[in-house]
């Protein structure tokens, strides 16, 4: 159970032929140059990994996404967009970011057709990790109380968070350190919407993942590092009660990667997902 859902996939997929991904970024629209003008470029290579900075502050959703939710994801496709790396080198690299089961630690089994989990958003906007990613951990997974403690202060830190794994629940991760790098955000109109009243949220996020988990030698802890980063789309309808959206997970190459000067900055695979989301509280 090392490889994710969608490594197995691709490894019968891959070859001459184009894209498989088929879902679209955003159906938001939007002029000049944020985030959601970007995603609705529906260009993978629009999607460039983010250079560290400033270290960004916590993202604060819109009214309408907080409450509790309950959140039917789907697995809809993935493509490898670099034009530098022949797609049948880049399946050879197990250590892309979701090739192997919780090495994108909120979507830990990435090509899992189905999984439903509950999303918390407490009424200053803030998104409640410590529920969230147990939360979806397990739901990806597939079994419960696979993680023991979230150790996240979003107060004095909202950069870092440390998973800590029950022992021996899962041969991929003990633990897993998450250090996020940027995050843009943008509340745009929805262009269906005829009377300009509902919204679209768009919303970014790139990270760092260091996993640590059981190696083959006795004493010696694994390490592997993934960069990626998460685009979001969540559109509001009009009974207040639900949400539809999807997210986009592009996974870059580390710059310790053999490969990584031959594709520096964009994605070398993305993945998409369909969400749905039905009010809880």
């Amino acid at each position: 159970d090392v490889l994710a859902s969608s490594a197995a996939a691709a490894l019968v997929a891959v070859g001459a032929s184009g894209t498989i991904l088929t879902a679209s970024p955003s159906e938001a629209v939007a002029a000049g140059g944020g985030l959601a003008a970007k995603l609705s470029q529906r260009d993978p290579a629009a999607l460039k990994n983010s250079v560290f900075n400033i270290p960004p502050a916590a993202q604060i959703y819109p009214d309408f996404m907080r409450g509790e939710w309950e959140v039917q994801e789907r697995f809809s496709g993935y493509i490898f967009p670099s034009t530098t790396i022949p797609k049948s080198k880049v399946i050879e690299d197990v250590q892309v970011p979701g090739f192997q089961k919780c090495s994108i630690a909120a979507i830990s089994d990435i090509g899992k057709e189905s999984t439903t989990y509950r999303m918390r958003i407490d009424d200053k906007g803030m998104e409640d990790r410590r529920y969230n990613l147990p939360n979806t951990i397990a739901a990806h997974l597939g079994y419960n109380n696979a993680v023991d403690a979230i150790d996240y202060d979003p107060s004095s830190n909202p950069n870092r968070i440390s998973i800590t794994f029950v022992q021996n629940r899962t041969r991929n991760a003990e633990r897993i350190e998450l250090f996020f790098n940027a995050r843009e955000s943008e509340v745009v109109p929805n262009p269906k919407d005829e009377t300009s009243k509902l919204k679209i949220f768009v919303a970014s996020e790139y990270m760092r993942q260091v996993t640590f988990s059981l190696s083959q030698e006795f004493g010696v802890a694994r390490q592997v590092v993934g960069n990626y980063a998460h685009f979001w789309t969540w559109r509001e309808q009009p009974d207040g009660k639900t949400l539809t959206g999807n997210v986009l997970t592009a996974a870059y190459l580390d710059p310790q990667d053999a490969l990584f000067f031959q594709e520096p900055s964009k994605p070398v695979v993305v993945y998409s997902h369909n969400l749905e989301a039905k009010r809880v509280l």
